[in-house]
Formats: C-alpha cells, sequence, structure tokens
C-alpha cells in the first residue's frame, strides 16, 4: 500500500515513520508512506497557502490551489482521497479494515482555522477520530495510518488482529502473562488448564462482560442480554439484528455486490421494516381494487391469503422489530381493508342479484 500525507509540517511524521511497526513495515516494503510539504505546491512566491475568510472572521483558511495542484500530482486511478476533519465520519475498527483493502491513499492534513469549502469537491472521504478538535490533521492521520497498516497482510501476525478490541463490536478480552502470582493478583485457573475449548469460552464471557461494563452501547446495536434474577449472571444472548439479501443490479460494475446485509442498527431496522410493512399494504389495497373489477369469486381467496401473509410475518419477522404498538396499529388495518372489502364484494353481489336476478 501506498499512503501519501498533505501536511504543513511534515517534520512530525519523523518518529512517527522511523520506530515500530510503521518502520518495520516500510521496510520490507509492505507499506510505502511519503510526507509532502503542501508549500512545495503553492504557486505564491512567498509560499502562501492561507488566507483571510470571506465574510469576516477570526483565523486563516487553506487556500484550494496548493491542496487541488498536490492531489493533482499524486493521484492514481487507484487513489482514495480523505479530508481530515472533525466533520468527518466517526473513525472505527471497520473503516480502517476496508481503507487497508485499498492500494493507494492520500491523507489531507488541515490547519488553522480550517479549509476552503470548495477542497472538499476532491476528496472520496472525511473522517474525524473523535468529537473533538486538535491543531490540525496531522494526529488523526497518524492514528488513520497506524490503524490501518497494521492491517496490512505480513505487518503483523493475523490473529493479533482479529482477536483486537471492536472486532465483531466487542472489547478485547483480558490478558496476563508471568508470574501466576503478582502481589496477590492470581491468573485465572482456566488460563492455565490447557483446555482450550474452555479457554476460548472463557473469553468469550469475558469479551461480553467487558463490553457490557465499558462499552454497553456496542453490545446494545447488536445483542440483548438476559440475566439470572438470582444470580446476575448472563444466561443468555439474543441476536438483535436484522438480515436480508438485498436486490442486486447486475447491470452495474462499480459497485459491490452484496448477498447478505446484517443491520444492527435499531432505529434504522425500525425504520426499514416499517417501510417494508407498508409497501406490502399497498400490494394488498392493489390486490383488493384488482379483485373487486372482476367477476371471479375465486379472486377473494387471494386477498384474504395476503391480508394473513402480511398478519403472519408481522407476528414472526418482524413482531420484535416494529414494536407491539405499531404491529397492533398494522393489525387494525388490516382487518379494516378486509372488513370493506367484504362489504364492497356484498354490496357488488346484492346489485347483481337485483338487476339480473341471478346470483354471481
Amino acid at each position: 500500500m501506498k499512503i501519501d500525507v498533505l501536511t504543513l509540517f511534515p517534520e512530525m511524521y519523523k518518529g512517527f515513520i522511523s520506530t515500530s511497526i510503521m518502520k518495520s513495515a516500510i521496510e520490507r516494503k509492505l507499506a510505502n508512506i511519503n510526507v509532502s510539504n503542501i508549500r512545495d505546491y503553492t504557486d505564491d512566491k512567498h509560499k502562501k497557502v492561507d488566507d483571510t475568510p470571506y465574510g469576516g472572521g477570526s483565523g486563516m483558511v487553506l487556500m484550494c490551489q496548493p491542496i487541488y495542484d498536490a492531489v493533482d500530482a499524486l493521484k492514481k486511478d487507484n487513489t482514495k482521497v480523505i479530508l481530515m476533519t472533525p466533520q468527518g465520519i466517526k473513525y472505527n475498527q471497520k473503516i480502517a479494515y476496508n481503507l487497508s483493502k485499498e492500494e493507494h491513499l492520500i491523507l489531507v492534513c488541515g490547519h488553522y482555522e480550517g479549509f476552503d469549502e470548495r477542497i472538499r469537491e476532491i476528496c472520496d472521504m472525511e473522517i474525524s477520530i473523535g468529537d473533538y478538535v486538535l491543531t490540525g490533521g496531522e494526529i488523526p492521520s497518524m492514528v488513520v495510518i497506524d490503524s490501518v497498516v497494521r492491517l496490512l497482510d505480513g505487518v503483523i501476525d493475523e490473529g493479533s488482529h482479529l482477536n483486537d478490541s471492536f472486532n465483531d463490536d466487542m472489547l478485547d478480552y483480558p490478558t496476563y502473562t508471568k508470574p501466576r502470582n503478582y502481589k496477590g493478583l492470581e491468573v485465572p485457573e482456566v488460563l492455565l488448564s490447557g483446555d482450550h475449548k474452555k479457554i476460548e469460552e472463557w473469553r468469550k464471557d469475558e469479551q461480553i462482560k467487558r463490553t457490557e461494563e465499558r462499552r454497553p452501547d456496542l453490545l446494545a446495536k447488536k445483542y440483548s442480554l438476559n440475566r439470572s434474577k438470582y444470580t446476575g449472571e448472563i444466561s443468555e444472548i439474543e441476536f438483535e439484528g436484522y438480515s436480508l439479501n438485498p436486490k442486486n443490479n447486475a447491470k452495474r460494475t462499480d459497485v459491490i455486490t452484496v448477498k447478505n446485509l446484517k443491520i444492527y442498527d435499531n432505529d434504522f431496522v425500525n425504520t426499514i421494516a416499517k417501510r417494508n410493512i407498508e409497501k406490502k399494504l399497498e400490494q394488498l389495497l392493489n390486490l383488493v381494487m384488482k379483485v373487486l373489477e372482476t367477476d371471479d369469486e375465486d379472486d377473494d381467496n387471494l386477498v384474504l391469503d395476503e391480508a394473513d401473509r402480511i398478519k403472519s410475518l408481522l407476528l414472526n419477522e418482524y413482531a420484535r422489530l416494529v414494536g407491539s404498538e405499531y404491529k397492533e396499529a398494522i393489525v387494525k388495518r388490516i382487518d379494516y381493508i378486509i372488513k370493506e372489502f367484504k362489504a364492497r364484494k356484498h354490496f357488488i353481489n346484492t346489485n347483481v342479484i337485483e338487476n339480473t336476478g341471478k346470483s354471481r
């Protein structure tokens, strides 16, 4: 992987890329990290790269020209340009994994009061490492580089990062080394047992406990924990996500084909489920209108069967996703549609008998 960094302070990276894992990855040619000074690309003879903001205000704003020209000089067909900004998407381990699959990254580091807004036009992605403001984008860019490079094949042992915190939306399990007893603090006996199955079970349990204690928000996205009312221990973990098989456009070659999608965000799942239900209700109404226009009484069963099918979905697949209040409201709507359908059919049949003397 090649990583280019655009910054006003390239000297900040000297220690970062010349020590530890970064140094090893570069020496083994697993990563190529280049740091460029934005001032080298300015067309101002005084190397000026910023100016006062239009409309007034404090601070200085980075100008378009140096950064546009720098990106243009470095960018290739396989490049992803990333703007380091507190307004970007919050960085996490999943983004790190995705970026580790890229061939070339350009990280643009801001400074001073910010960027000219038009610089966003040449960036593919904006990243923030947290809800706080730093002096510049240099330290956040180092965070991104470190988290991405360590995931590259051959940089570190794969098992080291597969068990990292935030993989599978949970924190890492506790680890111990020698001595077995330090100032009365003992290593858990199970880790000394040699029983690998029990050790794996213990680690999984500890992951859940630690995540629940320190970051319950991570578990809330994905799991429901059931505790024993007597011991307080976790007795069961229920998956709370929503799995679906999205329809892919076979004509599109510029997107990733997704065979199965699992959604863990409760609000988003709730919205998607409700949209699906509303779509099915619309289909039911269209079927009702179509059947009312026909003379075939056998089609009546199609309406009743479709109504029962939607009710069954509500009671089974969608029950835990939309809540009891919404579920009851939808059932009432279905019952009302069927009631009106039967009344309308009765009215039509009655008119036929009165006009022809024959029952339909």
